[in-house]
């Protein structure tokens, strides 16, 4: 009688679970069947990705609004480049969650040095390039890691350690605003 009940339970959890699912819509069967329903023509571009890659102006800022938050002590000012581009740390912790400053960074330092050598088929491939003209970017990329910043130094507001991260946001405001391209949008 309780295996029998147990059973009947089971089976009613697990149809009501799959309902659940279905009707939220976390459950999509479109996408695993989409591939044989669907033909496109060679040249066809997914939404999600055009035909030339976004091209970004990265500013070259000093390190310590970025790399140099990463091992203490780093007072090298000059920008980084893909040649002195430290490696993301092994033991990073929960500093892996502000990894994407990082890694956007560092893709853009690697492509810019790069994109020339590439064909003309894997260039459109790339999502995003660097450009060094400000006239011709589609974008601009700050890479002041700020999530690291309040991280490293601002976690216990209180702290006179603190005052290094607002002095690192202010000080990155100000370059900005001094820059030719943020007067010329406001930013």
């Amino acid at each position: 009688v309780y295996g029998k009940a147990s059973f009947i339970t089971f089976i009613f959890i697990t149809i009501l679970t799959i309902s659940y699912l279905f009707m939220i819509g976390t459950v999509d069967f479109r996408s695993h069947f989409s591939p044989f329903l669907q033909s496109h023509p060679s040249n066809w571009v997914p939404p999600c990705r055009s035909l030339s890659p976004l091209r970004v102006y990265m500013y070259d800022i000093p390190r310590r609004f970025n790399v140099g938050m990463l091992r203490r002590g780093d007072s090298d000012e000059s920008p980084v480049t893909e040649e002195n581009l430290p490696p993301w740390p092994r033991s990073s912790g929960l500093r892996k969650q502000h990894s994407v400053e990082y890694w956007m960074m560092a893709s853009l330092l690697y492509n810019s040095n790069h994109s020339d050598s590439k064909k003309g088929d894997e260039l459109g491939m790339m999502e995003a390039i660097r450009v060094f003209d400000p006239e011709i970017a589609d974008v601009f990329f700050v890479p002041f890691f700020s999530s690291l910043s309040f991280n490293v130094y601002g976690h216990n507001m209180t702290d006179p350690v603190t005052e290094r991260d607002k002095q690192l946001q202010v000080d990155i405001l100000k370059f900005l605003r001094e820059s030719k391209y943020w007067q010329r949008s406001g930013g």
